[in-house]
């Protein structure tokens, strides 16, 4: 497996442990409830998301027979999204706790962060499994 593909899966394994240990301090620490976007982002984009980037990695270009268009571009794309969702997730927590405007704008522009990953990863997939036009 290439370095991107087991930094995704295992990213992907850290943000759920988080965010499952979350859930159960939501439990036993009042208040902590406010923190639920932050735990579903962990848990869905962090988990499942992140998951799915490298299990896609891995398997559909082989899927298709074909190389990856860019492992450098999947490299990045890796960063970008750790960057975006660590930011976002950050700034989503405090903001629960001390809600301003300029919070959720910090939050947005991370999650403008993840939202990048996301399109260089179909990008980066597009490139990998739809053939070049013939001329």
């Amino acid at each position: 497996m290439s370095k991107t593909t087991l930094g995704f899966i295992f990213s992907g394994m850290a943000y759920l442990l988080i965010g499952v240990v979350m859930g159960v301090l939501f439990l036993f620490l009042p208040g902590t409830q406010r923190l639920a976007n932050v735990h579903a982002h962990l848990n869905l984009v962090g988990f499942v998301i992140f998951l799915i980037f490298g299990i896609g990695y891995h398997i559909l270009p082989r899927f298709k027979g074909r190389p990856l268009f860019s492992e450098r571009l999947a490299w990045w794309q890796f960063w970008v999204s750790n960057i975006g969702l660590i930011g976002l997730v950050i700034f989503m927590g405090i903001g629960a706790f001390q809600p301003s405007n300029g919070l959720r704008y910090v939050a947005a522009t991370f999650g403008a962060l993840l939202m990048l990953g996301v399109v260089l990863f179909v990008y980066n997939m597009l490139r990998t499994l739809v053939p070049p036009a013939r001329r």
